[in-house]
């Protein structure tokens, strides 16, 4: 009996310690969530903060804190259809015979062994 007893009291120290080690990383990460959702506004800062109301509702600590909603987001107003330009696009066989750029999709010219496109990325001509 003295022995399950001894068992007991030292798988509690150590579920003890468990929990504070939780309890520690726990507050870490939300201090660098927060550090992080400072510098975001827009749909990346409603993204955070709905993160941040998740995580805090699965809290370790068993007790719930109050999360604030953020204000809403500004409106941002839609380009004039004037400023909206087509861009423009190539013929079919030189859309067929060239690749499109890997960072931006645009289309790539030829320019000796290499291939670029209009916003200046380049790749080996394959």
């Amino acid at each position: 009996m003295r022995r399950n007893s001894e068992r007991e009291v030292m798988m509690s120290t150590m579920t003890e310690a468990m929990n504070e080690g939780r309890l520690k990383q726990f507050e870490a990460m939300m201090e660098q969530l927060e550090a992080i959702q400072v510098k975001y506004r827009g749909v990346r800062g409603e993204l955070l903060a709905k993160v941040r109301a998740e995580l805090m509702r699965l809290n370790p600590t068993g007790k719930q804190e109050l999360v604030v909603p953020p204000s809403p987001p500004t409106p941002v107003p839609a380009p004039s259809p004037a400023m909206a330009r087509p861009r423009p696009t190539p013929s079919a066989t030189l859309a067929a015979a060239l690749p499109s750029c890997r960072m931006c999709g645009r289309g790539m010219k030829r320019e000796g062994d290499l291939l670029k496109c209009e916003r200046g990325h380049t790749r080996a001509l394959s």
